[in-house]
């Protein structure tokens, strides 16, 4: 999914062959935020044409290199990028993988929307955080201390995500 996103984000702003959408994808070093090869850029490129997401828009060729095909976003692949943005949040993904593309985007999407899911995802966080259970071996205790930290972080954090996507301006 995360591929996809970036994919459809990138061919959102303007069109691109495949290997201008890597170089986008590096110069911003995305690829340090979740995993980019060219097989898995490939891969998504033809998952995406298959569902009529994208298309094919021209062929293009520099100086005495191979031909290299230019894609365009489909109107149904907008809907798409909106969709699976929104899906990342309302199935609360917190893996970078899925849910650092979808930020990457996110004004690609219904923003409202995925707000509202975020506040959903950060009451149930608060909710969690207030069980405690009191095992009697030490593992077992530290596993719940180390779950409730990571809570507590995502929750901190989406709270932070929550404040820049409520003042437009400064996404």
């Amino acid at each position: 999914m995360s591929i996809q996103i970036v994919i459809l984000g990138l061919l959102k702003e303007k069109e691109y062959h495949p290997y201008e959408m890597k170089k986008v994808i590096l110069e911003h070093k995305w690829d340090e935020l979740f995993p980019v090869t060219d097989g898995n850029i490939y891969h998504a490129i033809r998952k995406l044409e298959k569902h009529k997401w994208i298309h094919a828009e021209k062929q293009e060729q520099v100086n005495n290199r191979p031909n290299r095909t230019v894609y365009k976003i489909t109107e149904e692949g907008k809907n798409q990028l909106s969709e699976e943005i929104i899906e990342v949040f309302k199935k609360r993904m917190p893996e970078p993988r899925s849910l650092y593309p979808a930020l990457l985007f996110v004004q690609s999407a219904q923003v409202p929307e995925a707000a509202e899911h975020i506040k959903n995802w950060i009451s149930d966080l608060k909710a969690e955080s207030k069980v405690k259970h009191d095992y009697q071996a030490v593992i077992p205790n530290l596993i719940q201390e180390h779950y409730k930290g990571l809570n507590e972080f995502y929750m901190n954090w989406l709270i932070k995500i929550l404040q820049v996507l409520e003042s437009s301006d400064e996404r």
